[in-house]
C-alpha cells in the first residue's frame, strides 16, 4: 500500500465519524495541556535567564522586543509551515489526506453535524475573539496587571498578524463547500481560526495559572485544549479548511503562544528579582 493509498484511507476513516473523532480529538488535547501546565510549572521553578543577562532594561520594552524578534524567528524560519504547504500538491501525502477528508465529508456529513459544528466554529470567530480581548485586556488593566495585559495584547494582535501574512505568502485556495451552512473567505492556508483559539485559549489558560489559586489551574487547562480542538475541527468537518490548514494554524498558534510565555515568565521573575534586591538595598 502507497503512503497516498494509507493517507486516502484514514482520511475517509476520520470523515466517517466526526462527532467520534472529536470528542477523542478533545480528550488528546485536554492531556495535552496537562502536559503544558506541567512544563510551565518546570519553568517557573528554573533559574529566571532574563534578569543575568539584562538586569536594568525595563520590563515592558524587553519583553515587547523578544516578542517581535520571536515573530521575525517564525516568520524567517517556516520550514515545517511550508513543508505543510506542499500538501496541497494532490500527489504528496498530506495533499491526499486533505482530499480524502474533504471529499467524503462533503458525500457523507449528516446536515445535523454540520449545523452543530457550524455553531461551535463561532468560538474562533473575528468578533469574538475581538471581544474578548478587549474584555480580558481591561479587566487586567483595571486591576493593574500591566504586564499581563500588554502581554496578553501582543500575544493576540501578533498571531494575527502572522497568520495574515503566511496567508499572503502561500495564497493556499479553500476546498469547495457546497453545503451552504457555513461560509468562508480568504486565503485557507494556515487556518486562522485554529491559530487564533490557540493562543486566545491557551493564554486564558496561561493567565489563569498566575492568577488564580492552584485548584483552577487544571481544570483551565483541560478546558483551553478541548475548546482549541473543537474550533479547528470544526473547520474541517464543515470543508471550509483542509485538514492541514488548521494543523498549521495550531503549530503557528502555538509556537507563538510558547514564546509569547517564556518571555511573559521570563521578565516577570527578572522584575521581582529586581525589585527585592532594590528593597535589599
Amino acid at each position: 500500500m502507497t503512503t497516498n493509498t494509507a493517507a486516502a484511507d484514514f482520511g475517509a476513516v476520520l470523515a466517517q465519524h466526526p462527532v467520534g473523532w472529536w470528542l477523542a480529538g478533545m480528550g488528546a488535547f485536554a492531556l495535552l495541556g496537562v502536559v503544558a501546565l506541567q512544563g510551565l510549572r518546570a519553568l517557573r521553578r528554573a533559574s529566571p535567564p532574563l534578569h543575568r543577562l539584562l538586569p536594568r532594561l525595563e520590563a515592558r520594552w524587553l519583553m515587547l522586543g523578544a516578542m517581535g524578534a520571536s515573530a521575525c524567528t517564525l516568520v524567517m524560519a517556516g520550514a515545517t509551515m511550508a513543508a505543510l504547504a506542499e500538501s496541497g500538491r494532490p500527489q504528496g501525502p498530506w495533499g491526499a489526506l486533505d482530499d480524502a477528508v474533504t471529499m467524503a465529508l462533503r458525500d457523507h456529513a449528516d446536515t445535523a453535524v454540520l449545523q452543530g459544528f457550524a455553531m461551535l466554529t463561532h468560538l474562533g470567530d473575528t468578533w469574538v475573539l475581538t471581544a474578548l480581548t478587549l474584555a480580558v485586556a481591561g479587566a487586567l488593566w483595571r486591576q493593574r496587571r500591566r504586564l499581563l495585559a500588554t502581554g496578553w495584547l501582543v500575544a493576540m494582535a501578533g498571531n494575527g498578524a502572522l497568520t495574515k501574512i503566511l496567508k499572503n505568502v502561500f495564497e493556499r485556495v479553500r476546498p469547495e463547500h457546497l453545503h451552504g451552512i457555513a461560509q468562508a473567505d480568504g486565503y485557507s492556508f494556515p487556518s486562522g481560526h485554529s491559530s487564533a483559539s490557540m493562543v486566545a485559549y491557551a493564554m486564558l489558560a496561561y493567565l489563569a495559572t498566575r492568577l488564580l489559586p492552584r485548584a483552577w489551574h487544571l481544570p483551565a487547562v483541560v478546558a483551553a485544549g478541548m475548546l482549541i480542538f473543537t474550533t479547528g475541527w470544526s473547520r474541517v468537518v464543515l470543508q471550509v479548511h483542509y485538514p492541514s490548514d488548521v494543523l498549521a494554524g495550531w503549530l503557528l498558534g502555538a509556537t507563538w503562544m510558547v514564546c509569547t510565555v517564556v518571555v511573559m515568565e521570563s521578565v516577570s521573575r527578572w522584575r521581582s528579582t529586581v525589585g527585592r534586591h532594590m528593597k535589599l538595598a
